[in-house]
This record gives structure tokens, sequence and C-alpha cells, in this order.
């Protein structure tokens, strides 16, 4: 029995639309009767069958004698000091585990950096999470439970509802992928979240075949690649994922999935002092990206405890973003937000609550 005391019940946010019209039709229920729910689950955000009154008292009980739609505990938000992020934590369902996303504010967007698995087995030596090791890959409810509670708080400050999502919080998200392709089917339903694919990014640390099955999903999301060397001497060093999918099939991967999709791949490059934004990188980076319509997107390196490497200063960032504009590559810098909550990227970090 979990602390809810619900062992027994299903757990309605880890079904799939399909399933969830089928378990319901299972009840002798019309399929309409899902999207309602749907609908209060993710929209209304309740936590309560009693709180559905557009449908029948008779059945909103027999639904809490089937299902759980409880929410994910979370600690207290943390708030950057320039009030553009806020870290929340949440303990996972029937678990003393907990995960770290971030909300990001930007004029009129509302960014969830959502987590897709607890730790990662990637291991990249820049990333705070990559240090915890693979935990677990996290459920449908506790991605999606993330947004809800996002959510939550921004109706709490009269604020309109998240707007946009990228999936770079803690994890591989294209190695959750079942879970991750369940996730963008309700994050993208009408009556769920109703966030279109142009408003989805979902970042890899370049796991190929990955790649390759998120371009046969034809999904019409953004990617993101986390690339941050152009020779695989120093990204195998940075990222041992690179010793299995090196940076040629990596940039063949995402050819192909502007080719397929028309969608133009993001190139994440942290900027490490000294290795990774000199003169010769932007040059490396030329011969690799020359001529292929991508954006290459800046990131000075966030510092954690146990670290070895240094942040470039922002006057490096600027002459190496200007170095590569003078090669012909489209280049921009990300504004740093929630470095001082632990929240940047890079700095997510979870495990026993």
């Amino acid at each position: 029995m979990n602390r809810n005391g619900q062992s027994n019940l299903i757990r309605l946010k880890d079904l799939a639309p399909e399933a969830l019209t089928a378990a319901v039709s299972g009840l002798g229920e019309p399929p309409f009767r899902a999207r309602q729910i749907i609908k209060w689950v993710y929209q209304k955000r309740v936590d309560s069958f009693d709180a559905m009154t557009t449908m029948p008292k008779t059945l909103r009980g027999r639904l809490a004698q089937e299902f759980a739609i409880n929410k994910m505990r979370q600690g207290r938000p943390l708030v950057s000091k320039k009030g553009d992020a806020v870290k929340f934590t949440f303990n996972l369902i029937g678990s003393p585990e907990y995960v770290e996303c971030v909300l990001l504010y930007d004029g009129k967007r509302r960014t969830a950096c959502l987590s897709s698995q607890l730790g990662c087995a990637l291991r990249c030596v820049f990333c705070a999470t990559g240090k915890m090791g693979f935990i677990r890959n996290l459920s449908q409810e506790e991605i999606l439970g993330q947004l809800i509670g996002i959510n939550d708080y921004l109706a709490l400050r009269n604020d309109k509802p998240v707007t946009n999502i990228v999936f770079m919080g803690m994890g591989e998200a294209l190695s959750n992928f079942e879970r991750l392709r369940t996730c963008l089917e309700i994050i993208m339903h009408e009556d769920a979240f109703n966030i279109g694919g142009r408003r989805i990014t979902i970042s890899t640390a370049g796991v190929v075949p990955s790649i390759e099955r998120l371009i046969a999903e034809n999904l019409n999301v953004g990617l993101a690649i986390s690339l941050n060397a152009a020779s695989d001497c120093l990204r195998s060093e940075l990222m041992p994922i690179n010793i299995v999918y090196p940076i040629a099939s990596l940039v063949a991967a995402a050819k192909k999935y502007y080719r397929m999709t028309g969608r133009r791949v993001t190139f994440e490059y942290v900027c490490i002092a000294g290795m990774t934004d000199t003169a010769e990188a932007a040059g490396a980076l030329e011969r690799l990206l020359g001529g292929f319509p991508c954006k290459i997107n800046l990131i000075p390196f966030n510092q954690f405890g146990g670290c070895q490497y240094k942040k470039s200063s922002e006057r490096h960032v600027l002459r190496f973003n200007d170095e590569l504009h003078h090669r012909g590559l489209s280049a921009t810098i990300r504004k740093s937000r929630g470095e001082d909550i632990d929240g940047a990227c890079g700095q997510l970090v979870g495990g026993a609550g």
C-alpha cells in the first residue's frame, strides 16, 4: 500500500487518452465522459472526483472506487532573486524519492522545464544530474504531475498557465520514450494542456536511435541536441555517450530530422572556459555545421559542487558568439535563469526525501 492508502486503485494519470476511453467504456459510459475527465484532471487540475460537477454523482462515486487522481506532494518552491525562475521539488508516487523541475519566465512565455528521469545514465561531466547516475524512469503521471503542479502555482498568482514545454530537466527524455510519447499526446490534447508541438522542445544528449524513432513518430516537436564540442576527442571527454554515437552520426541524424520535419535543429553548446569557448572551437563548429540550417544555443556553464570545470566569462561568451556569427553560423546566447537557486541548466538533482 502506498502512502495514500490507494494501492488497489488505477493511477488515472498513467493512462493514455485511448486507454482512459476504453476504461470508461468498460464502466458502460459513452466516450465523451473520458474527454470530460481529461478536462477536469489536466485543465482544471482537480484531485477529487467529487469536484467533477458536470458528471452524475453516481458515476463520480464509481470512478472514485476505480481510480486515483491525487496530486504529487511538493516542497516549497524556490524563487530566483530576479524573479525569472522558480524551482519545484515533487515527491514521486508512493516513494520517498523526489524530482526537480523549473518554471521560466520570459516576457509572455511561461516555460516549464520538465524532468523525465530520476538521475541520468549518460554522465555528462558538466551536469549535476549526470553525477547522480541513473535511478529510474519517471512514470507518465510523475512527468505530467510536474506540469500540473506548476500550473497550480501560476493559478494561485492569477497568472496564465504554462505556454511552452522543454524536456531539458533531469534525465534523457528520449530514453524514456514510451512515457514521453503518451505525455506528449496529453500535453497536446485540446481538453488537457492544449500546447502544440511548435511550443514543445525535446532535448537529447545524442542517443541516435532514439532520434530516429522521434523522426518516425512525426510529432512536430522541436529537437535540441546537446553538442558542446565539435571534435570527438573533446566531446567524448565531456559526454561519454559520444563514444557510442560519435559526432558524425549525430549530425547526420540532425540533418535527417530537418529534412523529414522541416524544423531546424538547435545545438546546445555549453561554454566552458578555455575548452569550448576558443577561436579553435569556433573554427571546428564552422567546419562541422557550416551550410546546415540549424541554430547554436550558447549556454554559459553553470558550476556545481565537485566540478573541476570553470564558467566562461561573459566577455568570452560574447566574443565566441561574435566569432560564430562572423563565420556564418546562427548563434544565440541563452540567458541564464535560476543559477542562484540551483535551477539553471545542468544543476538539477533529486534523490531521497
